[in-house]
């Protein structure tokens, strides 16, 4: 049983407590109060507080020993890679997350035992990441890496998606699923006589719900490559997982609808009149438009402390060489520092550019990110395979055995949701492409 499930365990002796709480509320309230009923009912809320207390000491404990292996691992690895007697050095940027490609290289040798792979990692000198995965837990799913190493993961991930790197909320989903009220519609304020009655104000408010989603990863490894065992291969092996979970995640938190299992992006999340459904390729069409999809956002009362805009290079250039009848640029400030009328751009390949009837559309959105909530697992599942059989993106079956591949599966857990579906805007351009 690992810390994630004894959280989601904490969270349903809470919600038993609450719900024993208003059994003995309503026995309370009745115009004849049944004492035994009640007397009954204190014996249950009583027994569940105590369940509670015990899943908080377990949950406090294996806190404790997860931030005490967590520098143990920092101190050895610390120890081992820092030179002796040498002045005070930069750490290599390239090599941040290199703990988790050993891991992961050691775990696909070890067929998924993590204790051959701890033996594996000391053998070959890697006495700081053994140790931290000598912390990890096991289950059916594979091996979860221990919070501080899988961090790094989703840190590494930012960069590569563009609604983290935008400036989205990252936080914690201690239980699995995470609840946030949030104002519907604000109070009111008006003027009035001086004796005359206030009108009264009755804002509204709802929720919004994250739960976690699930994304796997597949990268089939050659073995060839698996004999070898050195940073070169590690760092390969790390961004391998971060590419094929780079991609799907920007695409998800883009896209996806929502259905089923599946996040819901941006797209979907944007209110129906905060999306401009076709724009042309004319100066003024666009310029204007880009104009009323900002003023969408801005107008709705958003804070505006993280607005920015995503979409496809292409759509980035084409926006940046468009010029007025007169040769001047529309939008000079793409080409000379990156932004489009002051807020930064950022661009990725998971936006389609064949979209709409005509195979040639394209989408630009636009949102404050400090709106955007991304709720995180924080921790990476991986299991190995040798003998199993994958589609390739061709739709063909490969035949791991056959091929020499190992196949490493990667599993990450995170939903997204905005504060506020006003927070976003966007737009279809149709042939905004070089």
């Amino acid at each position: 049983m690992d810390i994630n499930d004894l959280r989601r365990m904490l969270k349903a002796a809470a919600d038993d407590m609450q719900i024993k709480a208003k059994a003995i509320e309503d026995l309370e309230a009745a115009d004849t109060p049944d004492g035994d009923a009640i007397k009954a009912a204190v014996t249950e809320f009583e027994a569940s507080e105590a369940d509670f207390k015990k899943v908080q000491v377990k949950l406090t404990r294996a806190q404790s020993i997860e931030d005490a292996k967590a520098a143990t691992a920092t101190s050895e690895l610390e120890a081992v890679t820092a030179p002796q007697a040498a002045p005070a050095a930069a750490a290599n940027p390239e090599e941040k997350g290199i703990e988790i490609g050993f891991m992961a290289h050691a775990l696909i040798n070890a067929k998924g035992d993590r204790d051959k792979a701890v033996e594996s990692l000391e053998k070959d000198g890697h006495s700081a990441v053994s140790a931290a995965l000598s912390g990890a837990s096991e289950g059916a799913g594979g091996v979860t890496l221990p919070r501080p190493q899988a961090t790094q993961v989703i840190e590494l991930l930012r960069p590569r998606v563009t609604v983290r790197a935008s400036g989205a909320v990252v936080h914690d989903l201690p239980a699995g699923e995470l609840r946030n009220a949030r104002q519907a519609t604000p109070a009111s304020a008006s003027y009035g006589g001086e004796n005359a009655a206030m009108v009264e104000s009755e804002p509204t408010f709802d929720k919004v719900e994250e739960k976690f989603r699930k994304l796997t990863s597949l990268v089939p490894v050659g073995n060839s490559l698996l004999r070898h065992s050195s940073a070169s291969i590690a760092i390969m092996v790390r961004n391998d997982i971060l590419r094929e979970m780079g991609l799907k995640n920007d695409l998800a938190f883009l896209r996806f609808d929502g259905s089923g299992v599946l996040p819901k992006g941006l797209r979907h999340w944007a209110l129906a009149d905060h999306w401009e459904a076709t724009v042309g390729k004319d100066p003024a069409v666009v310029e204007q438009a880009i104009r009323r999809i900002k003023s969408k956002v801005e107008d709705a009362n958003v804070a505006m402390v993280a607005p920015g805009w995503i979409m496809r290079a292409s759509a980035k250039n084409f926006l940046g060489s468009l010029r007025w009848p007169n040769g001047f640029k529309v939008f000079p400030s793409i080409d000379d520092n990156g932004t489009l009328h002051g807020f930064p751009i950022k661009v990725t390949s998971q936006i389609p550019d064949n979209l709409g009837v005509g195979g040639d559309e394209t989408e630009v959105y636009f949102a404050d990110f400090a709106e955007i909530m991304i709720g995180d697992a924080l921790q990476i599942t991986f299991g190995t395979s040798s003998e199993a059989a994958y589609v390739n993106q061709a739709g063909d079956t490969v035949s791991a055995w056959a091929q020499d591949l190992t196949l490493m599966r990667a599993i990450a857990e995170h939903d997204m949701a905005p504060m506020h579906d006003e927070a976003i805007a966007g737009l279809n351009g149709v042939g905004w492409s070089l």
